[in-house]
Order: C-alpha cells, then sequence, then structure tokens
C-alpha cells in the first residue's frame, strides 16, 4: 500500500536506521527532505539505490558539470533554462522567455512528483529561488516548488557556494545567506532534517572524532596536537608507496604534478578524448587531452563500469605502459599487479518522456570518451569530494573557504596513512556560524520528526485520496466551457448548449455530492483501520468503477458534439482554450480511475496514473471503460440488463446511503433497496451492512410468530413490530433468510 516504503541495501547498510527513515519520508510522505551526514556516510550510495527502487516520478539535479554527470543527471541551469549570475527576488518574472523551455520540458515538470538536488551545499539561495519560480509557473502556483517534494542531499560543514563579493552585493539586501537554507521559498516549505550517522570510510574512533571536532568547530589543542603530530618536515614519499597530495588551489596541484612528470626520463605519451553529441567542455569530467609518461602516478576518476571491480574512483596507481590493444597498463600496490585499463565513456543525459510507457527516462545527448585516469602526485581538496586515500600528504594551511580542511581531512581513511605538509594552526579550521547554528537546529527536530512519520504518512495517503474523488477541477472546467457557449454561441448551438446545462446538476449530484459522502467513509475507515485496510481497498476500488462510468455515461453524448464550427476567430479561440482546459481534466479523472479500477490505489499506481492520464491527449487517443472504446465520437453504451442494478451497487459501494442513490438516481427509496436485495444472495452485499444485528434478531422473531397459511406476508410483520421498522429492512433480512 505504501508505494516504496521498502527500502533494498546491498552495500552493507541493511541495519541503518537513519537511511530507512530517509527512505520513508521520500517514499510514504510528500514532505521534503534534507539528506546529511559526515563525508563517508554512505549519500552516494543513497542516491543510487534511489534512483534505482523509487517508485515516484523524479529527475537529479546538481549545482555543477562535473557533480552531474557523477550524479547521472542534468545541471539546474540546463535543465530549468536558468542565466548564469545572481537572480534577485523578482527576476524569474522579469526574465519570462529569457530561454525558450521546450513543450517536453514543461511536460515533465508538470508530472514532477521528487526532484532531487545532489551536493546542495554548492547552491546558492537565489538559485534554490529560481527554481521554485520554475515549479510554481508550471505546477501548483499557490505553492512552494509547486508542490514538488524535494530532496536535496549534501553536507553543509563541505564545500560552500560560490558567492562572489560583487554579486553578494546584489543579493545581501534580499538574503541572510548565501547558503541554500537562506533561499525564501525554501522557509514556506514543511521539511525534515535526517543525518546519516555510521561512518564507511574510518574505522578509528579517535579519528572519527577528530575529524567530527574540526566539523563542527569545536578545535581545541589537544585536536591540533593530535593532527600535528602527523606533520613530517620535508617529508617524502616512500619509493613505491602511492601517495597523492592535496592542496587548495588548482595552481599548485597543476604545479605539482608538471614538476614531478618532467622529472620522469621517458616519452610523453598524450591521449586525446572523443566527444560525440552535446558533451559541455565544462561538464568534461577527465582531460581532454591525458599527458602520461611511463612511472606517472595516476588515480582513477571513475569506478569500473565493466563490473569486474579491478578498479574504483580514487584508487591510485603506477603507469606502466601500453599494452597490446592499446590500454593503458597501470600497476597497482594493494593488488600487486597490472590493471589493464581501456577508454571508457561517461554520458551527457537530459530528461525525456517516453513515448509509449510516459515515465520520465534518461536520454543520452552525448558521449566522451577518455582514459579513467589523471595525473595524481597531486589533486585539488574540491575534486577529491567524494573519494578516499589510504596515503595523503595535506597540504592545506592556505585553506580560503569553509569546509575546506575537513573534506581534505575527511578524504584519509586513517590519521596514521596522513602526513601534513605544514602544521595546522586553528585559523587553519574555517567554518561558517550560519551553518552551524542552522544544522543544530534542524537537528534538534530530528527526533520529534520521525515520531511524526506515521501521522505524516496518513496525511499524504488521505491527499492523494482526497485528489483522486475531487471534482472541483473538472466542475470548474465545465462550468466556464457551459458559460462560453452560454454567452457566444448559444443561437448557433442552442440544442448543444441545452445538453451541456443538463449535465451540470448531474455533474453535482452523481459526482460532486457521492464523493463527499465516500470522504467520509474512507476517512472513517482509515481512522479505524490504517491505511493497510483491507476494507479500504475493496471500496476505493469498487468506487472507482462508479465514478468511472458516470463519466462516461455524462460526457459521451457532449464528446460527441463538442467539436464544432465557429466562424468568429475571438470567441473560437476562447471556446477551444475553455474546451481544451475540460479535456485535460476529465482526461486526469478518467484516466486515473480506470487505473485504480483495473488494478487498486497504491500510491505508485496513483501517481503513475495521474502522469499519464495527464500527457494523454483526448484528441488523439481513446479511453477505454470495460473494453469498449470511448472516443470524442463515440457510439452511445447500450444498457445491458442488471447494469441498472449494478449502478446502485457501485454507488452502494462508494458510500452513498440509500436514501442519497434513490435522489441521485431519480428512482424510489424501495427500487434502490429492490436493487440491492438482489445481491444478497451472491454476497455482494451483505445485511450487516444495512441493518444491525439487534434490528435483524427483531425482525427474524416476527417472522418466527407468523405462521404458514399468512404465507408470512410482509404487512403482518410490518404491523407486528415498533413503527420505526422499515419494508426495507424487512425485506433485506428476509432475503438474507433465504438465501440459500
Amino acid at each position: 500500500m505504501s508505494g516504496g516504503s521498502a527500502y533494498t541495501h546491498n552495500d552493507g547498510q541493511e541495519h541503518n536506521p537513519e537511511m530507512n527513515l530517509a527512505w520513508q519520508f521520500i517514499a510514504d510522505t510528500n514532505v521534503s527532505v534534507f539528506l546529511t551526514g559526515k563525508a563517508g556516510t554512505g549519500k552516494t550510495t543513497f542516491l543510487r539505490k534511489l534512483r534505482e527502487q523509487m517508485p515516484k516520478r523524479m529527475v537529479v539535479l546538481a549545482p555543477t558539470g562535473v557533480a552531474a554527470i557523477n550524479a547521472q543527471g542534468q545541471t539546474i541551469h540546463s535543465f530549468f533554462q536558468l542565466p548564469f549570475g545572481p537572480m534577485v527576488p523578482g527576476q524569474q518574472a522579469e526574465r519570462s522567455g529569457y530561454f525558450k523551455v521546450s513543450k517536453e520540458k514543461k511536460n515533465i515538470i508538470k508530472t514532477l512528483d521528487l526532484l532531487v538536488i545532489d551536493e546542495i551545499s554548492m547552491v546558492r539561495c537565489d538559485l534554490l529561488d529560481a527554481i521554485d519560480g520554475e515549479l510554481r509557473k508550471y505546477k501548483d502556483r499557490t505553492k512552494p516548488f509547486g508542490g514538488v517534494q524535494l530532496l536535496l542531499i549534501g553536507d553543509l560543514q563541505q564545500l560552500a557556494p560560490v558567492a562572489k563579493e560583487s554579486e553578494w552585493q546584489l543579493l545581501a539586501p534580499y538574503y541572510s545567506s548565501p547558503y541554500f537554507f537562506g533561499s525564501k521559498a525554501l522557509q514556506e516549505v514543511r521539511m525534515v532534517t535526517v543525518e546519516l550517522k555510521h561512518i564507511y570510510r574510518q574505522s578509528d574512533a579517535s579519528f572519527i572524532e577528530i575529524l567530527a571536532k574540526v566539523r563542527n568547530n569545536t578545535v581545541d589543542k589537544a585536536t591540533l596536537d593530535s593532527l600535528n603530530s602527523r606533520y613530517i618536515e620535508g617529508f617524502i614519499p616512500p619509493v613505491g608507496e602511492e601517495w597523492i597530495r592535496l592542496t587548495t588551489h588548482n595552481n599548485m596541484a597543476n604545479s605539482y604534478n608538471e614538476q614531478m612528470l618532467s622529472g620522469i626520463d621517458a616519452p610523453v605519451m598524450s591521449f586525446a578524448c572523443e566527444v560525440k553529441g552535446n558533451f559541455p567542455e565544462t561538464s568534461y569530467p577527465a582531460d581532454e587531452t591525458l599527458v602520461l609518461k611511463k612511472g606517472a602516478q595516476v588515480m582513477f576518476i571513475k569506478n569500473d563500469p565493466s563490473g569486474a571491480h579491478e578498479y574504483y574512483n580514487g584508487k591510485i596507481g603506477t603507469v606502466r605502459g601500453l599494452d597490446d590493444d592499446g590500454n593503458i597498463m597501470v600497476w597497482c600496490k594493494e593488488d600487486n599487479r597490472n590493471i589493464s585499463v581501456p577508454m571508457v565513456e561517461w554520458e551527457n543525459t537530459k530528461y525525456v518522456i517516453d513515448d509509449k510507457t510516459k515515465e520520465i527516462k534518461e536520454e543520452v545527448e552525448g558521449t566522451f570518451k577518455q582514459y579513467p585516469l589523471r595525473l595524481a602526485w597531486a589533486i585539488t581538496v574540491h575534486k577529491s569530494q567524494g573519494l578516499t586515500f589510504e596515503h595523503a600528504v595535506l597540504d592545506i594551511n592556505s585553506s580560503f573557504a569553509h569546509g575546506q580542511t575537513y573534506v581534505a581531512l575527511s578524504r584519509c581513511r586513517t590519521l596514521e596513512g596522513m602526513v601534513l605538509a605544514r602544521p595546522l594552526s586553528s585559523g587553519s579550521v574555517i567554518t561558517d556560524a550560519s551553518v552551524n547554528a542552522y544544522v543544530d537546529k534542524e537537528l534538534a527536530e530530528t527526533d520529534r520528526n520521525a515520531g511524526q512519520l506515521p501521522s505524516m504518512r496518513f496525511e499524504y495517503y488521505l491527499s492523494l485520496l482526497d485528489e483522486l474523488y475531487s471534482f472541483a477541477t473538472l466542475q470548474l472546467d465545465y462550468q466556464y466551457l457551459t458559460r462560453v457557449v452560454d454567452e457566444h454561441l448559444y443561437r448557433q448551438f442552442p440544442e448543444y448548449l441545452a445538453m451541456l446545462k443538463e449535465r451540470t446538476d448531474m455533474i453535482e449530484a452523481t459526482l460532486v455530492n457521492v464523493s463527499a459522502t465516500f470522504r467520509n467513509q474512507y476517512l472513517q475507515i482509515m481512522q479505524r483501520e490504517g491505511i493497510k485496510s483491507q476494507l479500504l481497498r475493496e471500496r476505493v476500488k469498487a468506487s472507482a468503477d462508479y465514478f468511472l462510468g458516470k463519466l462516461v455515461d455524462i460526457f459521451t453524448p457532449v464528446m460527441k458534439e463538442w467539436n464544432i464550427e465557429i466562424g468568429n476567430k475571438t470567441i473560437r479561440t476562447q471556446y477551444n482554450n475553455a474546451l481544451d482546459a475540460f479535456k485535460v481534466s476529465l482526461s486526469m479523472k478518467i484516466g486515473t480511475f480506470k487505473r485504480i479500477g483495473d488494478e487498486e490505489f497504491t500510491i505508485k499506481n496513483y501517481l503513475s496514473a495521474k502522469a499519464k492520464a495527464s500527457l494523454d491527449d483526448l484528441k488523439t487517443k481513446k479511453t477505454q471503460k470495460g473494453g469498449e472504446d470511448i472516443d470524442p465520437k463515440p457510439q452511445k453504451v447500450k444498457r445491458q440488463k442488471g447494469d441498472s442494478e449494478r449502478e446502485t451497487l457501485a454507488m452502494f459501494k462508494a458510500g452513498s446511503t440509500i436514501d442519497e442513490i434513490a435522489a441521485a438516481r431519480s428512482l424510489t427509496k424501495g427500487t434502490i433497496i429492490g436493487h440491492l436485495v438482489s445481491f444478497i444472495p451472491t454476497g455482494e452485499v451483505s445485511v450487516d451492512m444495512l441493518v444491525t444485528p439487534e434490528r435483524q434478531k427483531v425482525i427474524k422473531d416476527a417472522f418466527a410468530n407468523v405462521s404458514d397459511d399468512e404465507e408470512r406476508k410482509l404487512t403482518v410483520v410490518k404491523s407486528s413490530l415498533p413503527d420505526d421498522y422499515s419494508y426495507a429492512e424487512i425485506r433485506l433480512v428476509l432475503a438474507n433468510e433465504n438465501k440459500d
């Protein structure tokens, strides 16, 4: 029933309660989630599992090209077609049309359930507000982020957003902080924070404690002394051991790598990349031209895509030359052997909608092919994010940004595998007080949020049912269509107008009123038995058949007549706009009730049906009911014998009382009772649903006192009972007694 609350683990994380908690919030509620945690706690693993198993329609975005390629998603700017540079509040409306958003992209956004943003620590507040503006434009304008659920993944104690002084001067009047949590739209969102706590990268408790103090800016003298014990003046890595140098600036890393490469007396080997299709240079995940020599120290920058697991992202080795197939031979000390490394491919993807399934899928826009290696005597702290090193020299005394020192230290698996190029001072650890305050506040709410998960799950399930049974949009769209015809086309199409007006009361009586009554029923069942109730599933499935039938009965005649010829261009445009809006509403309702009637109501089924229905075009696609095609010009579906009784049964199962059914169908109460009585022998209607056990006993006793020669006449029994007993109750009990 939950539609995706089970989280399948395959990476030794079977007992990770925080991952399970985050998964349940995402799968079973519409509450947004900030998933954070120290370096090495499995955030990347969680995202990979989410992509594989989550049934919600989602896209994965990241702030930079390389981060997007690593997350197998798109950049925020390319997906939403946003301009670069600061965006002050209100600029969204002013820049309308700045970039053209394709129809397909609009459809993806319109049917989006979940937006995932990886490396959220690098997303600036104004960019998140720009995302809010784009989602509102194509989803629900009244809700932050258009009502889309957010999953924000990242560690605020690591890399910060880029906020140049000139840009921040423009934004400072509007925002208190450049970090994502400074977003005005985010402050309107109901969001929970889940911190992953189990560290998979390090196992030494004392080193983990040191990292925690650096992360939280609580470094004391003992912590500095422990770190500086790893300062070795003039340290030169032992020959044969694979050490990498972490630096704070690109030029430092590049200079060190060039110096080490030039010191090798061997021919230069150059390898050009191969690019096909659209793959922006800013997103290149490897060197455009890889320059190596035999004996060069290199690092793998991708996990082995062959499935052989011969190398992983961050593994260090030494170039040994080329093999007969043109592959680069890399010797790795930890394996004590050479690895043959062919060129591999990275994909630049975009999101599209599958024509057949209507699911959001990734389509390859371009590919980048290169050997998955880079020179690795040195690397910047920024490029080391997500990697793990057995041996590293940290040249980080020139740290200039929040979180840089922590990122560098946390790349190391052990304290003993780390050497400082220069001693650290307290000034080397740069943290932002606003970050600490925000994180502390959010984490303080974690236990309370976890305790509210059952109620959040209940609210979400109820909101989806309410959405399914709401006919408000369809009713408003139909009223507007009728008003356009009534005001401008009443002389040309009087019969069409009469038909439209005639159905106004039908919509109210058989859809709006019945659904309101049914809401009381399913709410009571949920409150009594929970959202996994078998009775709830049965009632919802039965009601779907009823509402689907009524939609077809009411609107089939309208569909046959709505393609009218209008000479006046202005009126024709107004009519077509009204008709298109109504078609979308009708398509949504028919599509969702069809799916729920055929299968059952689950979060996955409902969200999938809603998305597919919203993308179907009623002009060209047929909607089926029980195998008969209903298109814009259908034949009237003939009623078969027993259909009237079945319609009564469907309304009854949907929660309508006998009086309400009689009023809605313009039939007598006795006729409705007769319909229901016919289903008692089949077991489809139980007398217990209509007559209490106590009243049944009184009626049965009255029948027992009627002699056979009186033929158990109803009038005799009725006269012997108190006045508040009805013929309807008597007939139902009698039918139940005689059903065998």
